[in-house]
């Protein structure tokens, strides 16, 4: 296993709209894996956010968007610390689960607010912790991420779900390896917190 650098990092959560790939670039089960969740008008006077499915009864998303989840009376559980948050909704659909390593390509998904389904490409470079959100490591990339797309899936490039979008740096970022990154987006790995999603689900999805 490669080895990750861990710094200090302080993330402002707003957007950027370079670097898009086409709606029709996204994988069928990754599009229908992911949706949009919202109170209010879109756009015009809303919260939004997005959401990603994990498995035929748990969609993940942010924690930050829990104001959008209470208003809309869905049961849901937070993680104690991480910026994430399991919701029990029953699907047909499900992502395999797996991680990344320093180098390899990942996927940002999300709605970007007044977009359709989008997605940014990128590379892992290294894992961050983020001011405000203290004991919870979170992993830094070179791909683009919008304000909407905070709980979309990240994906590797098996098209295996390892993460949720959380936000992205205001800045360049320089890693003690060398590796360094404008603005890079931050996701949650589900590897880091795989010991609570199988507290609240009762399955081990790294088994």
């Amino acid at each position: 296993m490669l080895k990750r650098f861990v710094i200090m990092l302080c993330l402002l959560l707003t957007g950027c709209s370079s670097q898009w790939i086409a709606r029709s670039d996204i994988d069928g089960t990754i599009e229908q894996n992911n949706q949009k969740i919202f109170i209010g008008i879109p756009v015009l006077a809303s919260l939004e956010g997005s959401m990603a499915r994990l498995d035929e009864s748990w969609i993940l998303t942010a924690k930050h968007n829990r104001v959008i989840l209470a208003l809309q009376g869905r049961e849901v559980y937070y993680h104690p610390y991480c910026d994430i948050a399991l919701v029990k909704n029953a699907g047909t659909i499900s992502a395999a689960v797996g991680m990344v390593f320093n180098g390899q390509e990942i996927l940002h998904v999300g709605y970007p607010i007044g977009l359709p389904l989008s997605a940014s490409k990128g590379k892992y470079v290294g894992d961050v912790f983020v001011q405000g959100w203290d004991g919870c490591q979170m992993s830094a990339t070179t791909g683009v991420v919008s304000s909407g797309m905070s709980g979309g899936g990240v994906y590797n490039d098996h098209d295996e779900l390892i993460g949720i979008n959380h936000g992205y740096v205001s800045g360049s970022v320089l890693w003690p390896n060398g590796e360094q990154a404008s603005h890079p987006a931050v996701f949650v790995s589900l590897y880091a917190v795989k010991d609570w999603l199988q507290l609240v689900t009762g399955k081990d999805y790294y088994r």
